[in-house]
């Protein structure tokens, strides 16, 4: 059975600041990860033994973009037979 993901955090992006021809123009960078005890966007540290993933999430009232990040537990090779 597929755990599930948990600790969902919010992802802070920005414009890349330097414009290349293989980086599409709408294109955006992680700053680093919502903390409300902190006012700037915290570094993102991911460990060893999870699995990640990131989604687009589309706020309701504002339609503005937001990413999330989640993670869970890697399965072994064991688990998935």
């Amino acid at each position: 059975m597929a755990r599930p993901y948990g600790d969902p955090v919010e992802i802070i992006t920005a414009p890349v600041p330097a414009q290349s021809p293989f980086i599409p123009a709408d294109a955006k960078i992680v700053v680093g990860a919502v903390a409300p005890a902190s006012p700037d966007p915290i570094p993102i540290v991911l460990l060893p033994g999870f699995e990640y993933r990131m989604h687009e999430w589309r706020h309701p009232e504002t339609h503005e973009i937001h990413w999330r990040l989640e993670r869970r537990r890697a399965s072994r090779a064991s688990d998935d037979q």
